[in-house]
């Protein structure tokens, strides 16, 4: 085999590895930025069916019920005092 077919792989492996490197620096770099999702919570977790569930999430002082289902987006409703669960009653 011709060395300029052995020098082309060679380049191109190389030009691989140097985009992998790259690629990765600047995910973290990224992820650095972001400010750290230390104030929410999933406070609790009911299994509707097979293919459905409710998420209680409280971000803050602010409390959201997430419901999902298989095929479509979530739905989400912001718990207000008039319609937010206690954790209490929830858990029993």
């Amino acid at each position: 085999m011709p060395i300029e077919k052995i020098a082309i792989v060679v380049i191109f492996l190389l030009a691989l590895i140097l985009l992998q490197l790259v690629i990765k620096y600047r995910g973290k770099v990224v992820q650095a930025s972001f400010p750290k999702a230390s104030n929410i919570n999933v406070n609790a977790r009911l299994n509707l069916s097979k293919t459905e569930r409710a998420d209680l999430i409280s971000v803050g002082s602010q409390s959201f019920m997430v419901i999902f289902t298989k095929g479509n987006s979530p739905s989400i409703v912001e718990l207000t005092s008039d319609n937010q669960l206690s954790l209490e009653s929830v858990s029993e």
